[in-house]
């Protein structure tokens, strides 16, 4: 496997060099651009009363872009002479429009997939999006959003967000203002949402193409706060061009707030409570198959104080499963760093702690496994090897940084089972075969190594590798390690 890996990299990075010569280019290339403030001309502007880095608007990249194109702004820069070529056009006094477009490919090496012995496979995925910004006035803008996905192995087996001819991955109004210092606005149409928690919700960056939804999200920023509610239907993928719809069963609802409880030069402290009420049709549960409502109550707390980072996060969720029986699961993620040194390559220490509940069905039926939902699968890894169910994990790493462009991040985490009447869980709820009730906590141990290296602010190429070593549990379940390899190229324009 480690000689298909390398065998297949240089052919990755040739025809990705080549792609990226070839499209447009920032005119912040120009040496008067280059190293000065002028140089914002080629990262969109981000405003908001509230802090951008909790405002729910989804993950921010270092380069000011964001994983969810529509919550960029490059309104300012239509007459900036260092802005990004073919980015944003002025159409009128209040009138502009803005261009989107991200390229991604990643070959996938995977050595017993499924922790079945033999089942190896290689694929390679593509990502291709074009999305438009067009800002009518100061409070009205309509986003709408094209993707394909493409895969060349496997694809009979490839879901529909994997292999797409096309989807309209994104279409919605976003109807917005300011009343002092509140800005007030809802967005409707087909979007995509991630304002949370990334073990409960995601935009799913793995698949080629990113989950989305249909209906209204309202918000309410202010200085001090923020409080956000939400109605919406899952879209219904299909792999035909133009095929997709919307699946009125898959409900998630909810209200969200953040607060701001310390802010200073060096640190700050957000506690944000949630609840989500998600229905998720076909649930599936060993044999049983069927409806899976389900209400997650929770709160979050995270910050910075000088070196050291935390993400804390606890779960309750309760509601119906499966006809008649109801849900008592819990969850509790702890995530930390600290900061070793700001010289050199940056050390820093990371860890996280995950519990998330388990034991099937009681004798009053009650299910007690935790479903992560919407889970982030960069989380515990893209190889989706381990689920957060049935789960309690302890996982130290290290960061290093030893240049502006580069990345460096090493885990090794110890997994075990809560309950061991319960199975073990892969990404989704997705139990391992002939693993309920086989004797011994211990999963295994999970490494994860990642490197990442960002030569212009518009492409990344990404290394990501990861190994789960069987306990004897596993063994005997008759399962076996895995081992699975990314390489990952994005332009994103």
């Amino acid at each position: 496997m480690v000689s298909a890996v390398f065998k297949t990299l240089p052919p990755l990075l040739a025809m990705f060099m080549a792609m990226s010569s070839a499209l447009p280019a920032a005119r912040g290339n120009d040496e008067h651009c280059v190293g000065t403030e002028a140089d914002l001309g080629t990262k969109p502007i981000l405003s908001d009363p509230y802090p951008r880095a909790a405002a729910g608007w989804g993950l921010q990249f270092d380069n000011g872009r964001m994983a969810s194109r529509w919550a960029e702004d490059w309104t300012r820069l239509t007459a900036d002479p260092c802005a990004l070529e073919m980015k944003s056009a002025a159409l009128g006094d209040d009138t502009d429009l803005a261009f989107s477009t991200e390229l991604r490919l990643r070959e996938v090496l995977t050595q017993n997939a499924g922790l079945v012995a033999g089942a190896d496979m290689s694929q390679a995925q593509l990502r291709a999006i074009l999305g438009a910004n067009l800002r009518l006035s100061p409070h009205l803008r309509l986003f709408g959003e094209v993707g394909l996905g493409q895969v060349n192995g496997d694809r009979a087996r490839a879901s529909a967000n994997f292999q797409n001819q096309a989807a309209i991955q994104q279409l919605f109004a976003d109807v917005r203002g300011m009343h002092g210092a509140l800005l007030i606005g809802a967005m409707f149409g087909r979007q995509e949402f991630a304002d949370g928690p990334i073990q409960l919700i995601s935009l799913s960056d793995g698949p080629n193409l990113h989950r989305s939804w249909n209906g209204v999200r309202t918000y309410l920023h202010e200085q001090r706060y923020r409080i956000g509610a939400f109605e919406l239907r899952a879209t219904r993928l299909a792999p035909d061009a133009f095929d997709d719809g919307v699946q009125p069963e898959g409900i998630l609802r909810g209200i969200n707030a953040s607060f701001i409880i310390s802010t200073g030069e060096e640190s700050n402290t957000y506690i944000d409570p949630f609840w989500y009420h998600t229905e998720t049709p076909g649930f599936r549960l060993g044999a049983e198959s069927g409806l899976d409502q389900r209400n997650s109550h929770g709160l979050r707390l995270w910050g910075r104080k000088g070196a050291l980072r935390w993400d804390w996060t606890a779960v309750r969720q309760a509601g119906r499963t499966l006809g008649n029986k109801s849900i008592r699961a819990w969850a509790f993620f702890a995530v930390q760093s600290l900061s070793l040194s700001e010289d050199g390559w940056k050390p820093r220490l990371t860890s996280h702690i995950d519990f998330a509940s388990g034991n099937g069905m009681t004798n009053d039926h009650a299910l007690q496994t935790f479903h992560p939902v919407y889970a982030s699968s960069s989380y515990l890894g893209e190889s989706q090897i381990l689920g957060l169910s049935n789960l309690f994990m302890v996982a130290p790493g290290l960061a290093l940084t030893p240049g502006r462009d580069a990345t460096f991040a090493l885990e090794f985490g110890h997994a075990r089972r809560l309950d061991t009447g319960d199975a073990v869980y892969a990404g989704g709820m997705r139990p391992y075969a002939e693993t309920r009730g086989i004797p011994g906590r211990h999963i295994g141990n999970l490494a994860r190594f990642a490197a990442k290296w960002t030569p212009s602010d518009i492409l990344s190429l990404h290394f990501n590798l990861e190994h789960l070593s069987a306990s004897r549990a596993l063994r005997k379940a008759g399962l076996r390690a895995s081992t699975q390899a990314q390489f990952t190229t994005t332009y994103r324009y």
